[in-house]
C-alpha cells in the first residue's frame, strides 16, 4: 500500500515542477520598468510597456507624495478591467510597485502632501506578440528559395505557416501605394511545427523548391493554439532569374509510379520537345512540344499507362543562339 501513496507523491511533485517551470518560463520575459519620483518630475514620465511588466516608482525626493490612478481622481485615466492604484511614496514607504496586467492607456497623478501641485505620468501598454521573430532573411540558390527566421522567445505557438504569392505584374503592383500586401492571395507552402512556450533561441529553416522565374514575396503565419495568428511578412522581394546555360534534370523521383516531373533550364525563348522511348528506340509518348519561355521549367510525366521497365527520355531544345539536346534514362516500378 506504500507504493500507490509514493507515486501519488511523485506525480503531485512532477506537476507542480512543470507548473513552476511554465510560469518560470512566461516571467522571464517580463520587464520592470523603473520610475523616479522627485519632487517635481518623473523619470521617466512617459512610459510604454507590455502586459506582464512590472512598473516600480521609487521615491528620491524629500516631500511626501501618493500615487494615484483609479479613473475618478481629477486627471487620471485607467483601462477597463485594470486594477486602481492610491499608493504613498515616503520615506517609510519609498517603493511602489505595479504589475500591468490589462492593454490601455494609464493616466496616473502624483500628487504631494504639502502642496496642491499634481506631478502627471503616462503609461502605454500593449499585448507582447506571441512570438519575438529576431530575424527572417531569404537565400536564393537557383530555382530554390532558403527562408531562415529564428525567435528569441515564443508562447503557447502551436505552428508557422509558410506562405508565398507570385508577382506577375511588378509595376503595377509597385504604384500601388496604398496596397496592404498582407490582403494579398498568399498561398500556404508548408508548415513548421512551433515550440510552445520557450524563453529560448529556436531557429527555423524552410526551403522552397523548383521554382520558376519570377518574383515572389514570402510571409510567415505564426499560429497559437488558440487559432489566433499573427503575419511576419519578409521585407524585400525575393527574385528567381533566367539561367545562363541549358539544362535537364534527372527526373524525380526515379523510380517512379506512376507519376515524375522532368525539370530543365531555358536560357532564351524557345521550341522544346521531349520525347519518351522504351528500351527498344521506339517512341513510346509524347510529353512536350511547344514554345517554352527562359526560365526554370517542369513538366510532369504520367506512366499509368505504360508497363514496368526502363525508359529514356530526350529533349530538343531550339533558340534563337542554337539548339541542345539531351537524354537521360528513368525506370517505372509497378
Amino acid at each position: 500500500m506504500g507504493s500507490p501513496k509514493c507515486n501519488k507523491r511523485f506525480i503531485v511533485c512532477l506537476f507542480t515542477i512543470i507548473v513552476i517551470f511554465i510560469f518560470a518560463d512566461r516571467e522571464a520575459r517580463s520587464t520592470t520598468i523603473n520610475i523616479s519620483v522627485s519632487d517635481f518630475v518623473f523619470a521617466p514620465s512617459n512610459v510604454n510597456v507590455f502586459v506582464g511588466d512590472t512598473v516600480k516608482w521609487t521615491w528620491i525626493g524629500a516631500r511626501a507624495h501618493t500615487t494615484t490612478c483609479d479613473g475618478l481622481f481629477p486627471g487620471t485615466v485607467l483601462p477597463a478591467g485594470a486594477a486602481p492604484w492610491d499608493s504613498p511614496l515616503n520615506g517609510g514607504s519609498p517603493i511602489f510597485s505595479y504589475v500591468i496586467e490589462v492593454e490601455g492607456t494609464y493616466e496616473y497623478v502624483c500628487t504631494f502632501h504639502s502642496v496642491s501641485n499634481n506631478m502627471v505620468g503616462t503609461i502605454v501598454a500593449e499585448t507582447p506578440l506571441p512570438v519575438e521573430l529576431t530575424d527572417f532573411v531569404a537565400t536564393t540558390i537557383k530555382n530554390e528559395v532558403i527562408l531562415d527566421w529564428a525567435t528569441g522567445g515564443e508562447i503557447n505557438n502551436e505552428k508557422f505557416e509558410i506562405q508565398r504569392f507570385t508577382i506577375n505584374n511588378e509595376k503595377d503592383l509597385s504604384l500601388d501605394l496604398n496596397l496592404d500586401l498582407n490582403d494579398l492571395p498568399f498561398t500556404t507552402i508548408g508548415v513548421l511545427q512551433g515550440n510552445g512556450t520557450s524563453n529560448e533561441i529556436h531557429n527555423y529553416k524552410y526551403v522552397d523548391r523548383n521554382l520558376k522565374s519570377g518574383i515572389y514575396l514570402y510571409r510567415l503565419k505564426q499560429v497559437d493554439f488558440n487559432s489566433n495568428f499573427i503575419y511576419h511578412l519578409l521585407q524585400n522581394e525575393v527574385v528567381i532569374g533566367i539561367p545562363n546555360k541549358f539544362n535537364l534534370s534527372q527526373n524525380y523521383p526515379n523510380p517512379f509510379n506512376p507519376t515524375t516531373r522532368i525539370n530543365f533550364e531555358l536560357p532564351e525563348n524557345g521550341i522544346v520537345s521531349i520525347l519518351l522511348f522504351d528500351i527498344s528506340g521506339k517512341v513510346v509518348s509524347t510529353i512536350l512540344n511547344t514554345d517554352i519561355s527562359a526560365g526554370y521549367q517542369s513538366v510532369e510525366v504520367n506512366g499509368a499507362n505504360l508497363s514496368s521497365g526502363v525508359y529514356y527520355y530526350r529533349i530538343d531544345f531550339r533558340g534563337e543562339n542554337g539548339s541542345q539536346t539531351d537524354t537521360k534514362r528513368m525506370m517505372l516500378i509497378k
